[in-house]
């Protein structure tokens, strides 16, 4: 950005570089959680909630039979979730790195420019 460049130019890019900045870090810890939940601490990936099974109403194997589509409906939401974190990470990266680059030039600009290694 020049000297004179609008002040709308400069709240858009910094805007930009803070939001995208906010996505990275949560797709980031988002993806450490998930991580760790299921390499490290796997008991702490346990589903928030007991299933239910109705002695009355199911048989053992239709309670065995829901206890393994709900592991698998698990296993399909770390997935999407892992999913989601990595195209956040990949889209948000470039664009924070863009903008950042752009706010850092325009305000070692105006505040002074490069040091000097005279020291």
């Amino acid at each position: 950005m020049t000297k004179g460049g609008s002040v709308i130019l400069r709240i858009y890019f910094s805007l930009v570089a803070f939001v995208t900045l906010m996505i990275l870090i949560f797709s980031v810890s988002d993806l450490v959680n998930l991580t760790l939940k299921t390499f490290i601490f796997p008991k702490a990936d346990q589903p928030g909630y007991v299933s239910y099974c109705d002695k009355a109403m199911m048989t053992d194997a239709q309670c065995e039979e829901q206890k393994q589509r709900d592991a698998e409906q698990a296993m399909v939401q770390k997935q999407q979730d892992a999913v989601r974190d990595l195209s956040l990470l990949i889209v948000s990266a470039p664009l924070f790195w863009i903008h950042f680059r752009i706010v850092y030039r325009d305000w070692m600009g105006e505040h002074g420019g490069k040091k000097d290694d005279k020291a």
